[in-house]
């Protein structure tokens, strides 16, 4: 059997309550029995040290860091950009719709893409000028910062006439500039509306449209 200081001290006040209680009558008994419940918890380091471990320690809530101001003006700006992105999406959204209700101009005689840049004019070439001055809109922030500059497309169009496939050759607006995209994409969906007479095969036009303020 093991002896340690403590066990030795558990089993004199065992041996010790053992002989006052049968010294005593049998009302003493549940006052000592108290006693020695209230002895042994009182005097117990190790029932003391379980108690508190068995306590609930509270998460220590760590502050979050203060914004400086330079992290203000950049969660700003990138909410600035967000909010201007949906704009230029409405924007193209409508000059979309408008652009598709448009009536088509009457069917344009093919090469006029080539006659354009000789400078060779047809009277009947007039019908697609007159179109593009009517449905072509300047967007208004590439004319508050006065951007402008041409956009040149290439033209698939097959034998009934019809505009299928538009590549963007070159565009001499700044890059980034206010208003770029706007301009590409609404050149891009007035050319798409344009009509050409039938032929026997599928040909190709370069077409330039400009964006100029005064």
């Amino acid at each position: 059997m093991y002896s340690t200081p403590q066990l030795d001290d558990l089993y004199g006040l065992t041996s010790r309550i053992r002989v006052a209680v049968q010294r005593l009558n049998k009302h003493s008994v549940p006052l000592l029995l108290l006693l020695l419940l209230i002895t042994s918890f009182g005097g117990s380091p190790a029932w003391a040290q379980t108690g508190y471990n068995r306590w609930d320690a509270k998460p220590v809530t760590t502050p979050k860091p203060a914004t400086s101001a330079a992290q203000r003006g950049a969660q700003l700006a990138r909410a600035k950009a967000r909010q201007d992105s949906i704009v230029r999406a409405q924007h193209l959204y409508q000059d979309s719709l408008r652009i598709a209700a448009a009536t088509a101009p009457t069917l344009l005689k093919r090469g006029i893409g080539q006659r354009i840049k000789d400078k060779r004019l047809q009277p009947e070439d007039a019908t697609y000028f007159e179109y593009i001055r009517r449905f072509i809109k300047y967007p208004v922030e590439a004319l508050r910062a006065q951007i402008g500059g041409d956009v040149v497309m290439k033209l698939s169009i097959d034998a009934t006439g019809r505009v299928t496939h538009l590549k963007l050759v070159e565009s001499t607006i700044p890059p980034g500039a206010a208003g770029e995209v706007a301009m590409i994409q609404q050149a891009r969906l007035l050319l798409r509306q344009l009509r050409f007479e039938l032929a026997a095969g599928v040909t190709e036009e370069e077409m330039r449209i400009g964006y100029r303020f005064e």
